[in-house]
């Protein structure tokens, strides 16, 4: 049996938190021996729920002195490629999450890097790690719901107060990175339909051109990070999706896809009230003949899933369980940080296109 994966975790915000479970269940396998923030206190904390008393705020010193084989990067967007640069140049294998970069040509100087280090480099888009998204997929490849002709991603949540209650000669903004296009890369898009964007990618292959508008009318959100954007996805396939994303509409989170195929569809299930992370990783309600009584119906049933291939039936956990298995393996993982160009290229051609009001060819970037 092969000896646990040493892991150093830096950026201690949310997202760590939903990845510390892997690591809690499954001690055999992956274990964070040092922990790295800016902040000392964060650190601090976060370890000792980690169960590790070794911790840095200064990243780089990290790897030159930590017991670690890999990090764990759950930064601020535009940290990542200084830390992946320099994680793979230590010769530490890379679990990122999304987005990778917050420009195509950091993603591609980020490419080069850790091909040039022979590492495993693997980007956390969880929602492929899902047990309901493989059993999806495998049915697309085996022909059962035809061939796919559209697809639609929502992304909805009130990030900001409405403008009418905002003294706008006082304010400037909440001071949250995600809402800073110069820390995010952008609003929205890239901090949220990034995963609906990967997903469909997963499902059908990739894009070739991309349509889009946007609009920010909000005092908070600054540097070009947008509140609200709509886009068309045309695929290779034939396919087009619609997105749409707004952080600045009065809802409940809401997110939501479909994908309609000639045989059978998929949709997934609004749950409202509940959280952001509940509502990616929740069920999915499936029309195909097999769960049709009279074969006519064409109603949308429950997908049950009992059994699966994979460790558990949380995405978090199961990519963290994957990336440990490749690094040790040498197999190629399946969200590459090579395969999520396709999904940033994706990302940033409607940021593109958004910008000029001209479509964009994913080749030509």
């Amino acid at each position: 049996m092969s000896k646990p994966l040493k892991i150093g975790l830096v950026g201690t915000g949310s997202i760590a938190h939903a990845h510390l479970p892997a690591f809690k269940q499954f001690p055999s396998r992956v274990q964070i021996t040092a922990v790295c923030d800016i902040r000392q206190q964060a650190a601090d904390r976060f370890a000792e729920l980690a169960g590790t008393d070794v911790v840095f705020t200064d990243f780089e010193r990290m790897l030159k002195e930590a017991d670690i084989d890999a990090v764990d990067i759950c930064t601020v967007h535009n940290q990542h490629r200084h830390q992946v640069i320099a994680a793979a140049e230590a010769g530490k294998h890379i679990l990122l999450e999304k987005p990778m970069g917050i420009t195509l040509d950091e993603c591609r100087e980020m490419l080069k890097a850790t091909d040039a280090a022979g590492i495993t480099y693997m980007i956390a888009q969880c929602l492929r790690y899902l047990p309901n998204s493989q059993w999806v997929r495998q049915r697309i490849i085996e022909g059962e719901f035809g061939d796919i002709w559209a697809l639609r991603s929502d992304n909805f949540a009130s990030m900001v107060p409405p403008k009418s209650k905002i003294d706008t000669d006082k304010s400037t903004g909440p001071g949250i990175w995600y809402l800073d296009g110069k820390q995010a890369g952008g609003g929205a898009l890239i901090s949220q339909s990034t995963h609906h964007i990967d997903l469909f990618r997963y499902y059908i292959g990739d894009i070739s051109r991309v349509t889009a508008t946007s609009w920010t009318d909000h005092p908070f959100f600054i540097n070009g990070a947008e509140e609200s954007i709509a886009a068309t996805m045309e695929f290779e396939n034939g396919a087009v999706a619609q997105v749409l994303s707004s952080w600045a509409s009065r809802t409940p989170w809401n997110h939501h896809y479909w994908l309609l195929g000639e045989l059978g569809s998929v949709t997934s299930r609004l749950m409202p009230g509940s959280s952001p992370a509940e509502q990616y990783i929740g069920p999915l309600d499936v029309s195909l003949p097999r769960f049709d009584d009279d074969k006519s119906s064409r109603a949308f049933v429950p997908l049950d899933i009992a059994d699966t291939d994979l460790p558990t039936h949380l995405p978090f956990v199961n990519e963290i369980l994957h990336f440990a298995d490749c690094c040790q393996s040498g197999a190629e993982p399946l969200s590459s940080g090579t395969d999520n160009l396709g999904t940033m290229k994706a990302v940033l051609g409607i940021y593109e296109s958004a910008k000029t009001g001209q479509p964009v060819s994913l080749a030509d970037i």
